[in-house]
């Protein structure tokens, strides 16, 4: 019988084989960026909210970026990971242009924590990279991205950062008018994609209603050329479609109601909001996509109550999540998720010249995995934490240090597709974390953190076992597996004020037993292994004929893994003149991910990237031209193919004026102005989805 091949099936079995400038307010407010200054004044201080204590961003020994406002608004693409893709450090999974979740530093899925108001997002897209992550981009105000590990504060799955994603549903302060609000209308010409938002804040000191919704659709996504590489041609014997990436249309809406009342020292509210997508994947033209959320949110804070508390903060969300798959219409699984995460942080008065926060964190979620064609069985993941976090200064020198431990169970039901029984597993994992803030000068600071990380395996890790049609890979979870241990060191260097600002930083993360999918092989002859699409009972074998539908068998193992790198960013203030500005932008990233135990590397890792901007500000105009160079990936595993680099050059000029009593900004914004035929490293279908080409956006904005 002859190979069973799709276009699917040859992009993803080669893969698988082997400072910030926060300016502005959230999406509701009306406050304008500060005017570009050539003077030596410092970088206005950013408060990150994903720190326990509130801390400055330029005083966390762990790098971040904060986006909002403008800022955030001028890079909103459909997907949280296309968004960020091109901030420093985070690249994205892009399966096509509806399904695509933050790489950070060369790490993803379950290694990535994606947040909402602080708390876990709890849907399905760390298990599949064709779950698209349930957030909606233009109901954004700010995003918080921590990148290494933030393990002492969000556990073991914050080992390669944290993606915090705030909305303002919850007020957190009374309102200074009765009514605030604003409005978003875009067009993009590379998928005909129409997107609209709005959101409107009602109350006063004491109690504020809010509400939002937005609406998105899209048609297929005009590419440069043609969809497959030569490399997909010639395996496949065909062209493949050009012009277009079939399958990769969609529609999207959804809304939130909230309200809040503010007390005398703090506030208590609950927000109820909805999610629905329906989208096609590129990976097969007969497979789409229906995932609904509903969420409930719940947050409050309790400022000054007396004694050595100086604040008592708590967030509680409970998330139901389904996800579809259907083939030619007829449902293949249904993916269920509902849970609750929730953290409380009670932040204490300065105790012997120390300042921080004790705080515990539980989730409770249950994932079901239901339908012939699901790869792993229906799981119950609990997990109950304590943490402390500390901060102290010692001269010119700023100390932080953290701790946590753990208590994770996963619990998972008999697997009746596998003839496999029910099991559990319980761990005990702990991380521990110590930085510092050095500053050299008024101008100048050194940070330095040490992290070491324990997590633990996830379900699909433990216990999976059947065909995973996103990946073409015939997964197999090993319930043996203990916890992931690394050990992470960062250094950097920063220049916080005067004509020149800007972070130079080296990373290295080593660990002993990073959980990877790996190609199975005879131990006999060390020839790959293949399992039956259709029939999981069919033992593995090395000869694919012999098969009714061949798929490769990979497997879960504890492999001896080094994550290491180099981030840089800067910002010059070039020319100042009569309320006019000529800013340089520059930033540069680059990641190495090897296997220890036989010096390969390990599969979508993204590439070196150099880039820069130039910005112009005059008064209410803005005008940015940007480049992004990324090299040709040739550091690739075994069995996958070698990625070529591209150059991405995209131009924007926005307006701003007052009208109608409200605050107005409008946008022209190209992007791949080259019209290259842009291909990730890190996408499981780079040989058969390219990026968009050549295209033109439009916006307007509107706020009260």
């Amino acid at each position: 019988m002859e190979l069973r091949v799709y276009p699917l099936a040859l992009a993803v079995a080669s893969a698988c084989a082997s400072v910030a400038h926060a300016q502005g307010a959230g999406a509701g407010s009306q406050q304008q960026p500060p005017a570009a200054s050539a003077g030596p004044e410092p970088l206005a201080p950013v408060v990150v909210t994903a720190n326990p204590i509130g801390s400055n961003l330029f005083e966390l020994a762990n790098p971040a970026t904060v986006l909002s406002g403008p800022a955030l608004r001028r890079r909103i693409q459909p997907t949280l990971g296309e968004t960020l893709n091109e901030e420093v450090g985070v690249t994205s999974t892009y399966f096509g242009p509806n399904a695509s979740r933050p790489i950070i530093r060369g790490l993803g899925e379950d290694r990535i924590v994606v947040l909402q108001n602080g708390a876990s997002v709890l849907d399905a897209s760390s298990i599949s990279p064709d779950h698209a992550v349930a957030l909606e981009p233009l109901l954004m105000d700010r995003v918080e991205i921590v990148r290494g590990p933030a393990a002492v504060m969000y556990g073991g799955n914050a080992v390669g950062g944290v993606v915090n994603v705030t909305d303002g549903r919850i007020a957190q302060e009374g309102l200074p008018r009765p009514a605030t609000g604003a409005a978003d209308l875009r067009y993009d010409s590379v998928a005909n994609e129409r997107a609209g938002a709005a959101r409107v804040d009602v109350g006063n000191d004491r109690f504020v209603l809010h509400a939002d919704g937005f609406a998105r659709k899209s048609d297929d996504l005009r590419i440069p050329g043609e969809a497959w590489t030569p490399y997909a041609q010639s395996v496949l014997g065909a062209p493949g479609p050009s012009g277009r990436l079939p399958n990769s249309n969609g529609n999207w809406d959804g809304g939130a109601v909230a309200g809040s009342a503010i007390l005398a020292n703090g506030y208590v509210g609950a927000a109820y909001s909805n999610y629905s997508s329906r989208y096609g994947t590129p990976a097969d033209e007969n497979v789409r996509i229906r995932l609904d959320m509903n969420r409930f949110d719940f947050a409050g804070e309790l400022r000054d109550p007396g004694g050595m508390v100086r604040a008592l903060k708590w967030k509680v969300g409970y998330t139901d999540y389904q996800h579809q798959e259907t083939e030619n219409g007829v449902v293949g699984t249904t993916f269920k998720s509902r849970g609750w995460d929730g953290r409380a942080e009670l932040l204490h008065e300065p105790l012997g010249g120390f300042t921080g926060a004790l705080g515990v964190q539980f989730t409770d979620a249950d994932l079901s995995a239901l339908g012939d064609e699901a790869f792993l069985p229906s799981t119950k993941t609990t997990q109950l934490a304590g943490f402390v976090y500390e901060e102290t200064a010692l001269g010119p020198v700023k100390l932080s240090a953290g701790a946590r431990l753990a208590t994770v169970s996963v619990d998972a039901q008999a697997f009746a597709q596998a003839g496999l029984p029910a099991d559990s597993r319980r761990f005990t994992p702990w991380s521990a974390a110590l930085g510092a803030v050095w500053t050299l000068a008024k101008e100048y600071a050194l940070s330095g953190n040490v992290s070491y990380t324990e997590r633990a395996p996830t379900g699909q890790e433990l216990y999976a076992n059947g065909p995973h049609l996103a990946t073409n890979a015939f997964e197999i979870g090993d319930r043996s597996l203990d916890v992931e241990k690394s050990l992470a060191f960062d250094v950097g260097l920063r220049k916080t004020a005067g004509r020149f600002t800007g972070y130079l930083g080296w990373f290295y993360n080593r660990f002993t037993d990073f959980i990877a999918l790996t190609p199975s092989v005879d131990p006999a002859t060390g020839q790959p292994l293949y399992r039956d699409l259709d029939d999981r009972s069919v033992p593995a074998t090395t000869d694919p004929a012999t098969l009714a539908s061949p798929i490769p068998q990979y497997a879960f193992v504890p492999v001896p893994a080094t994550f290491q790198g180099l981030e840089a960013s800067a910002r010059a203030a070039l020319w100042s003149q009569r309320g006019r500005a000529v800013d340089l932008e520059l930033r540069a990233d680059y990641v190495r991910a090897t296997d220890r135990s036989n010096g390969s590397f390990l599969p979508r890792i993204p590439p070196l990237r150099v880039g820069g901007a130039v910005v112009y500000t005059a008064g209410d105009l803005y005008a940015r031209a940007d480049v992004l160079w990324a090299a040709d990936q040739h550091d690739v595993a075994p069995g996958e193919q070698p990625t070529d680099g591209y150059t991405l050059v995209n131009a924007a000029v926005g307006y701003k004026l007052r009208a109608l009593g409200a605050g107005w900004e409008a946008f022209v914004r190209g992007t791949n102005l080259l019209n290259e035929s842009i291909r990730y490293t890190t996408s499981f279908l780079k040989e058969i989805a390219p990026a968009g080409a050549r295209a033109v956006i439009v916006g307007v904005r509107g706020a009260f």
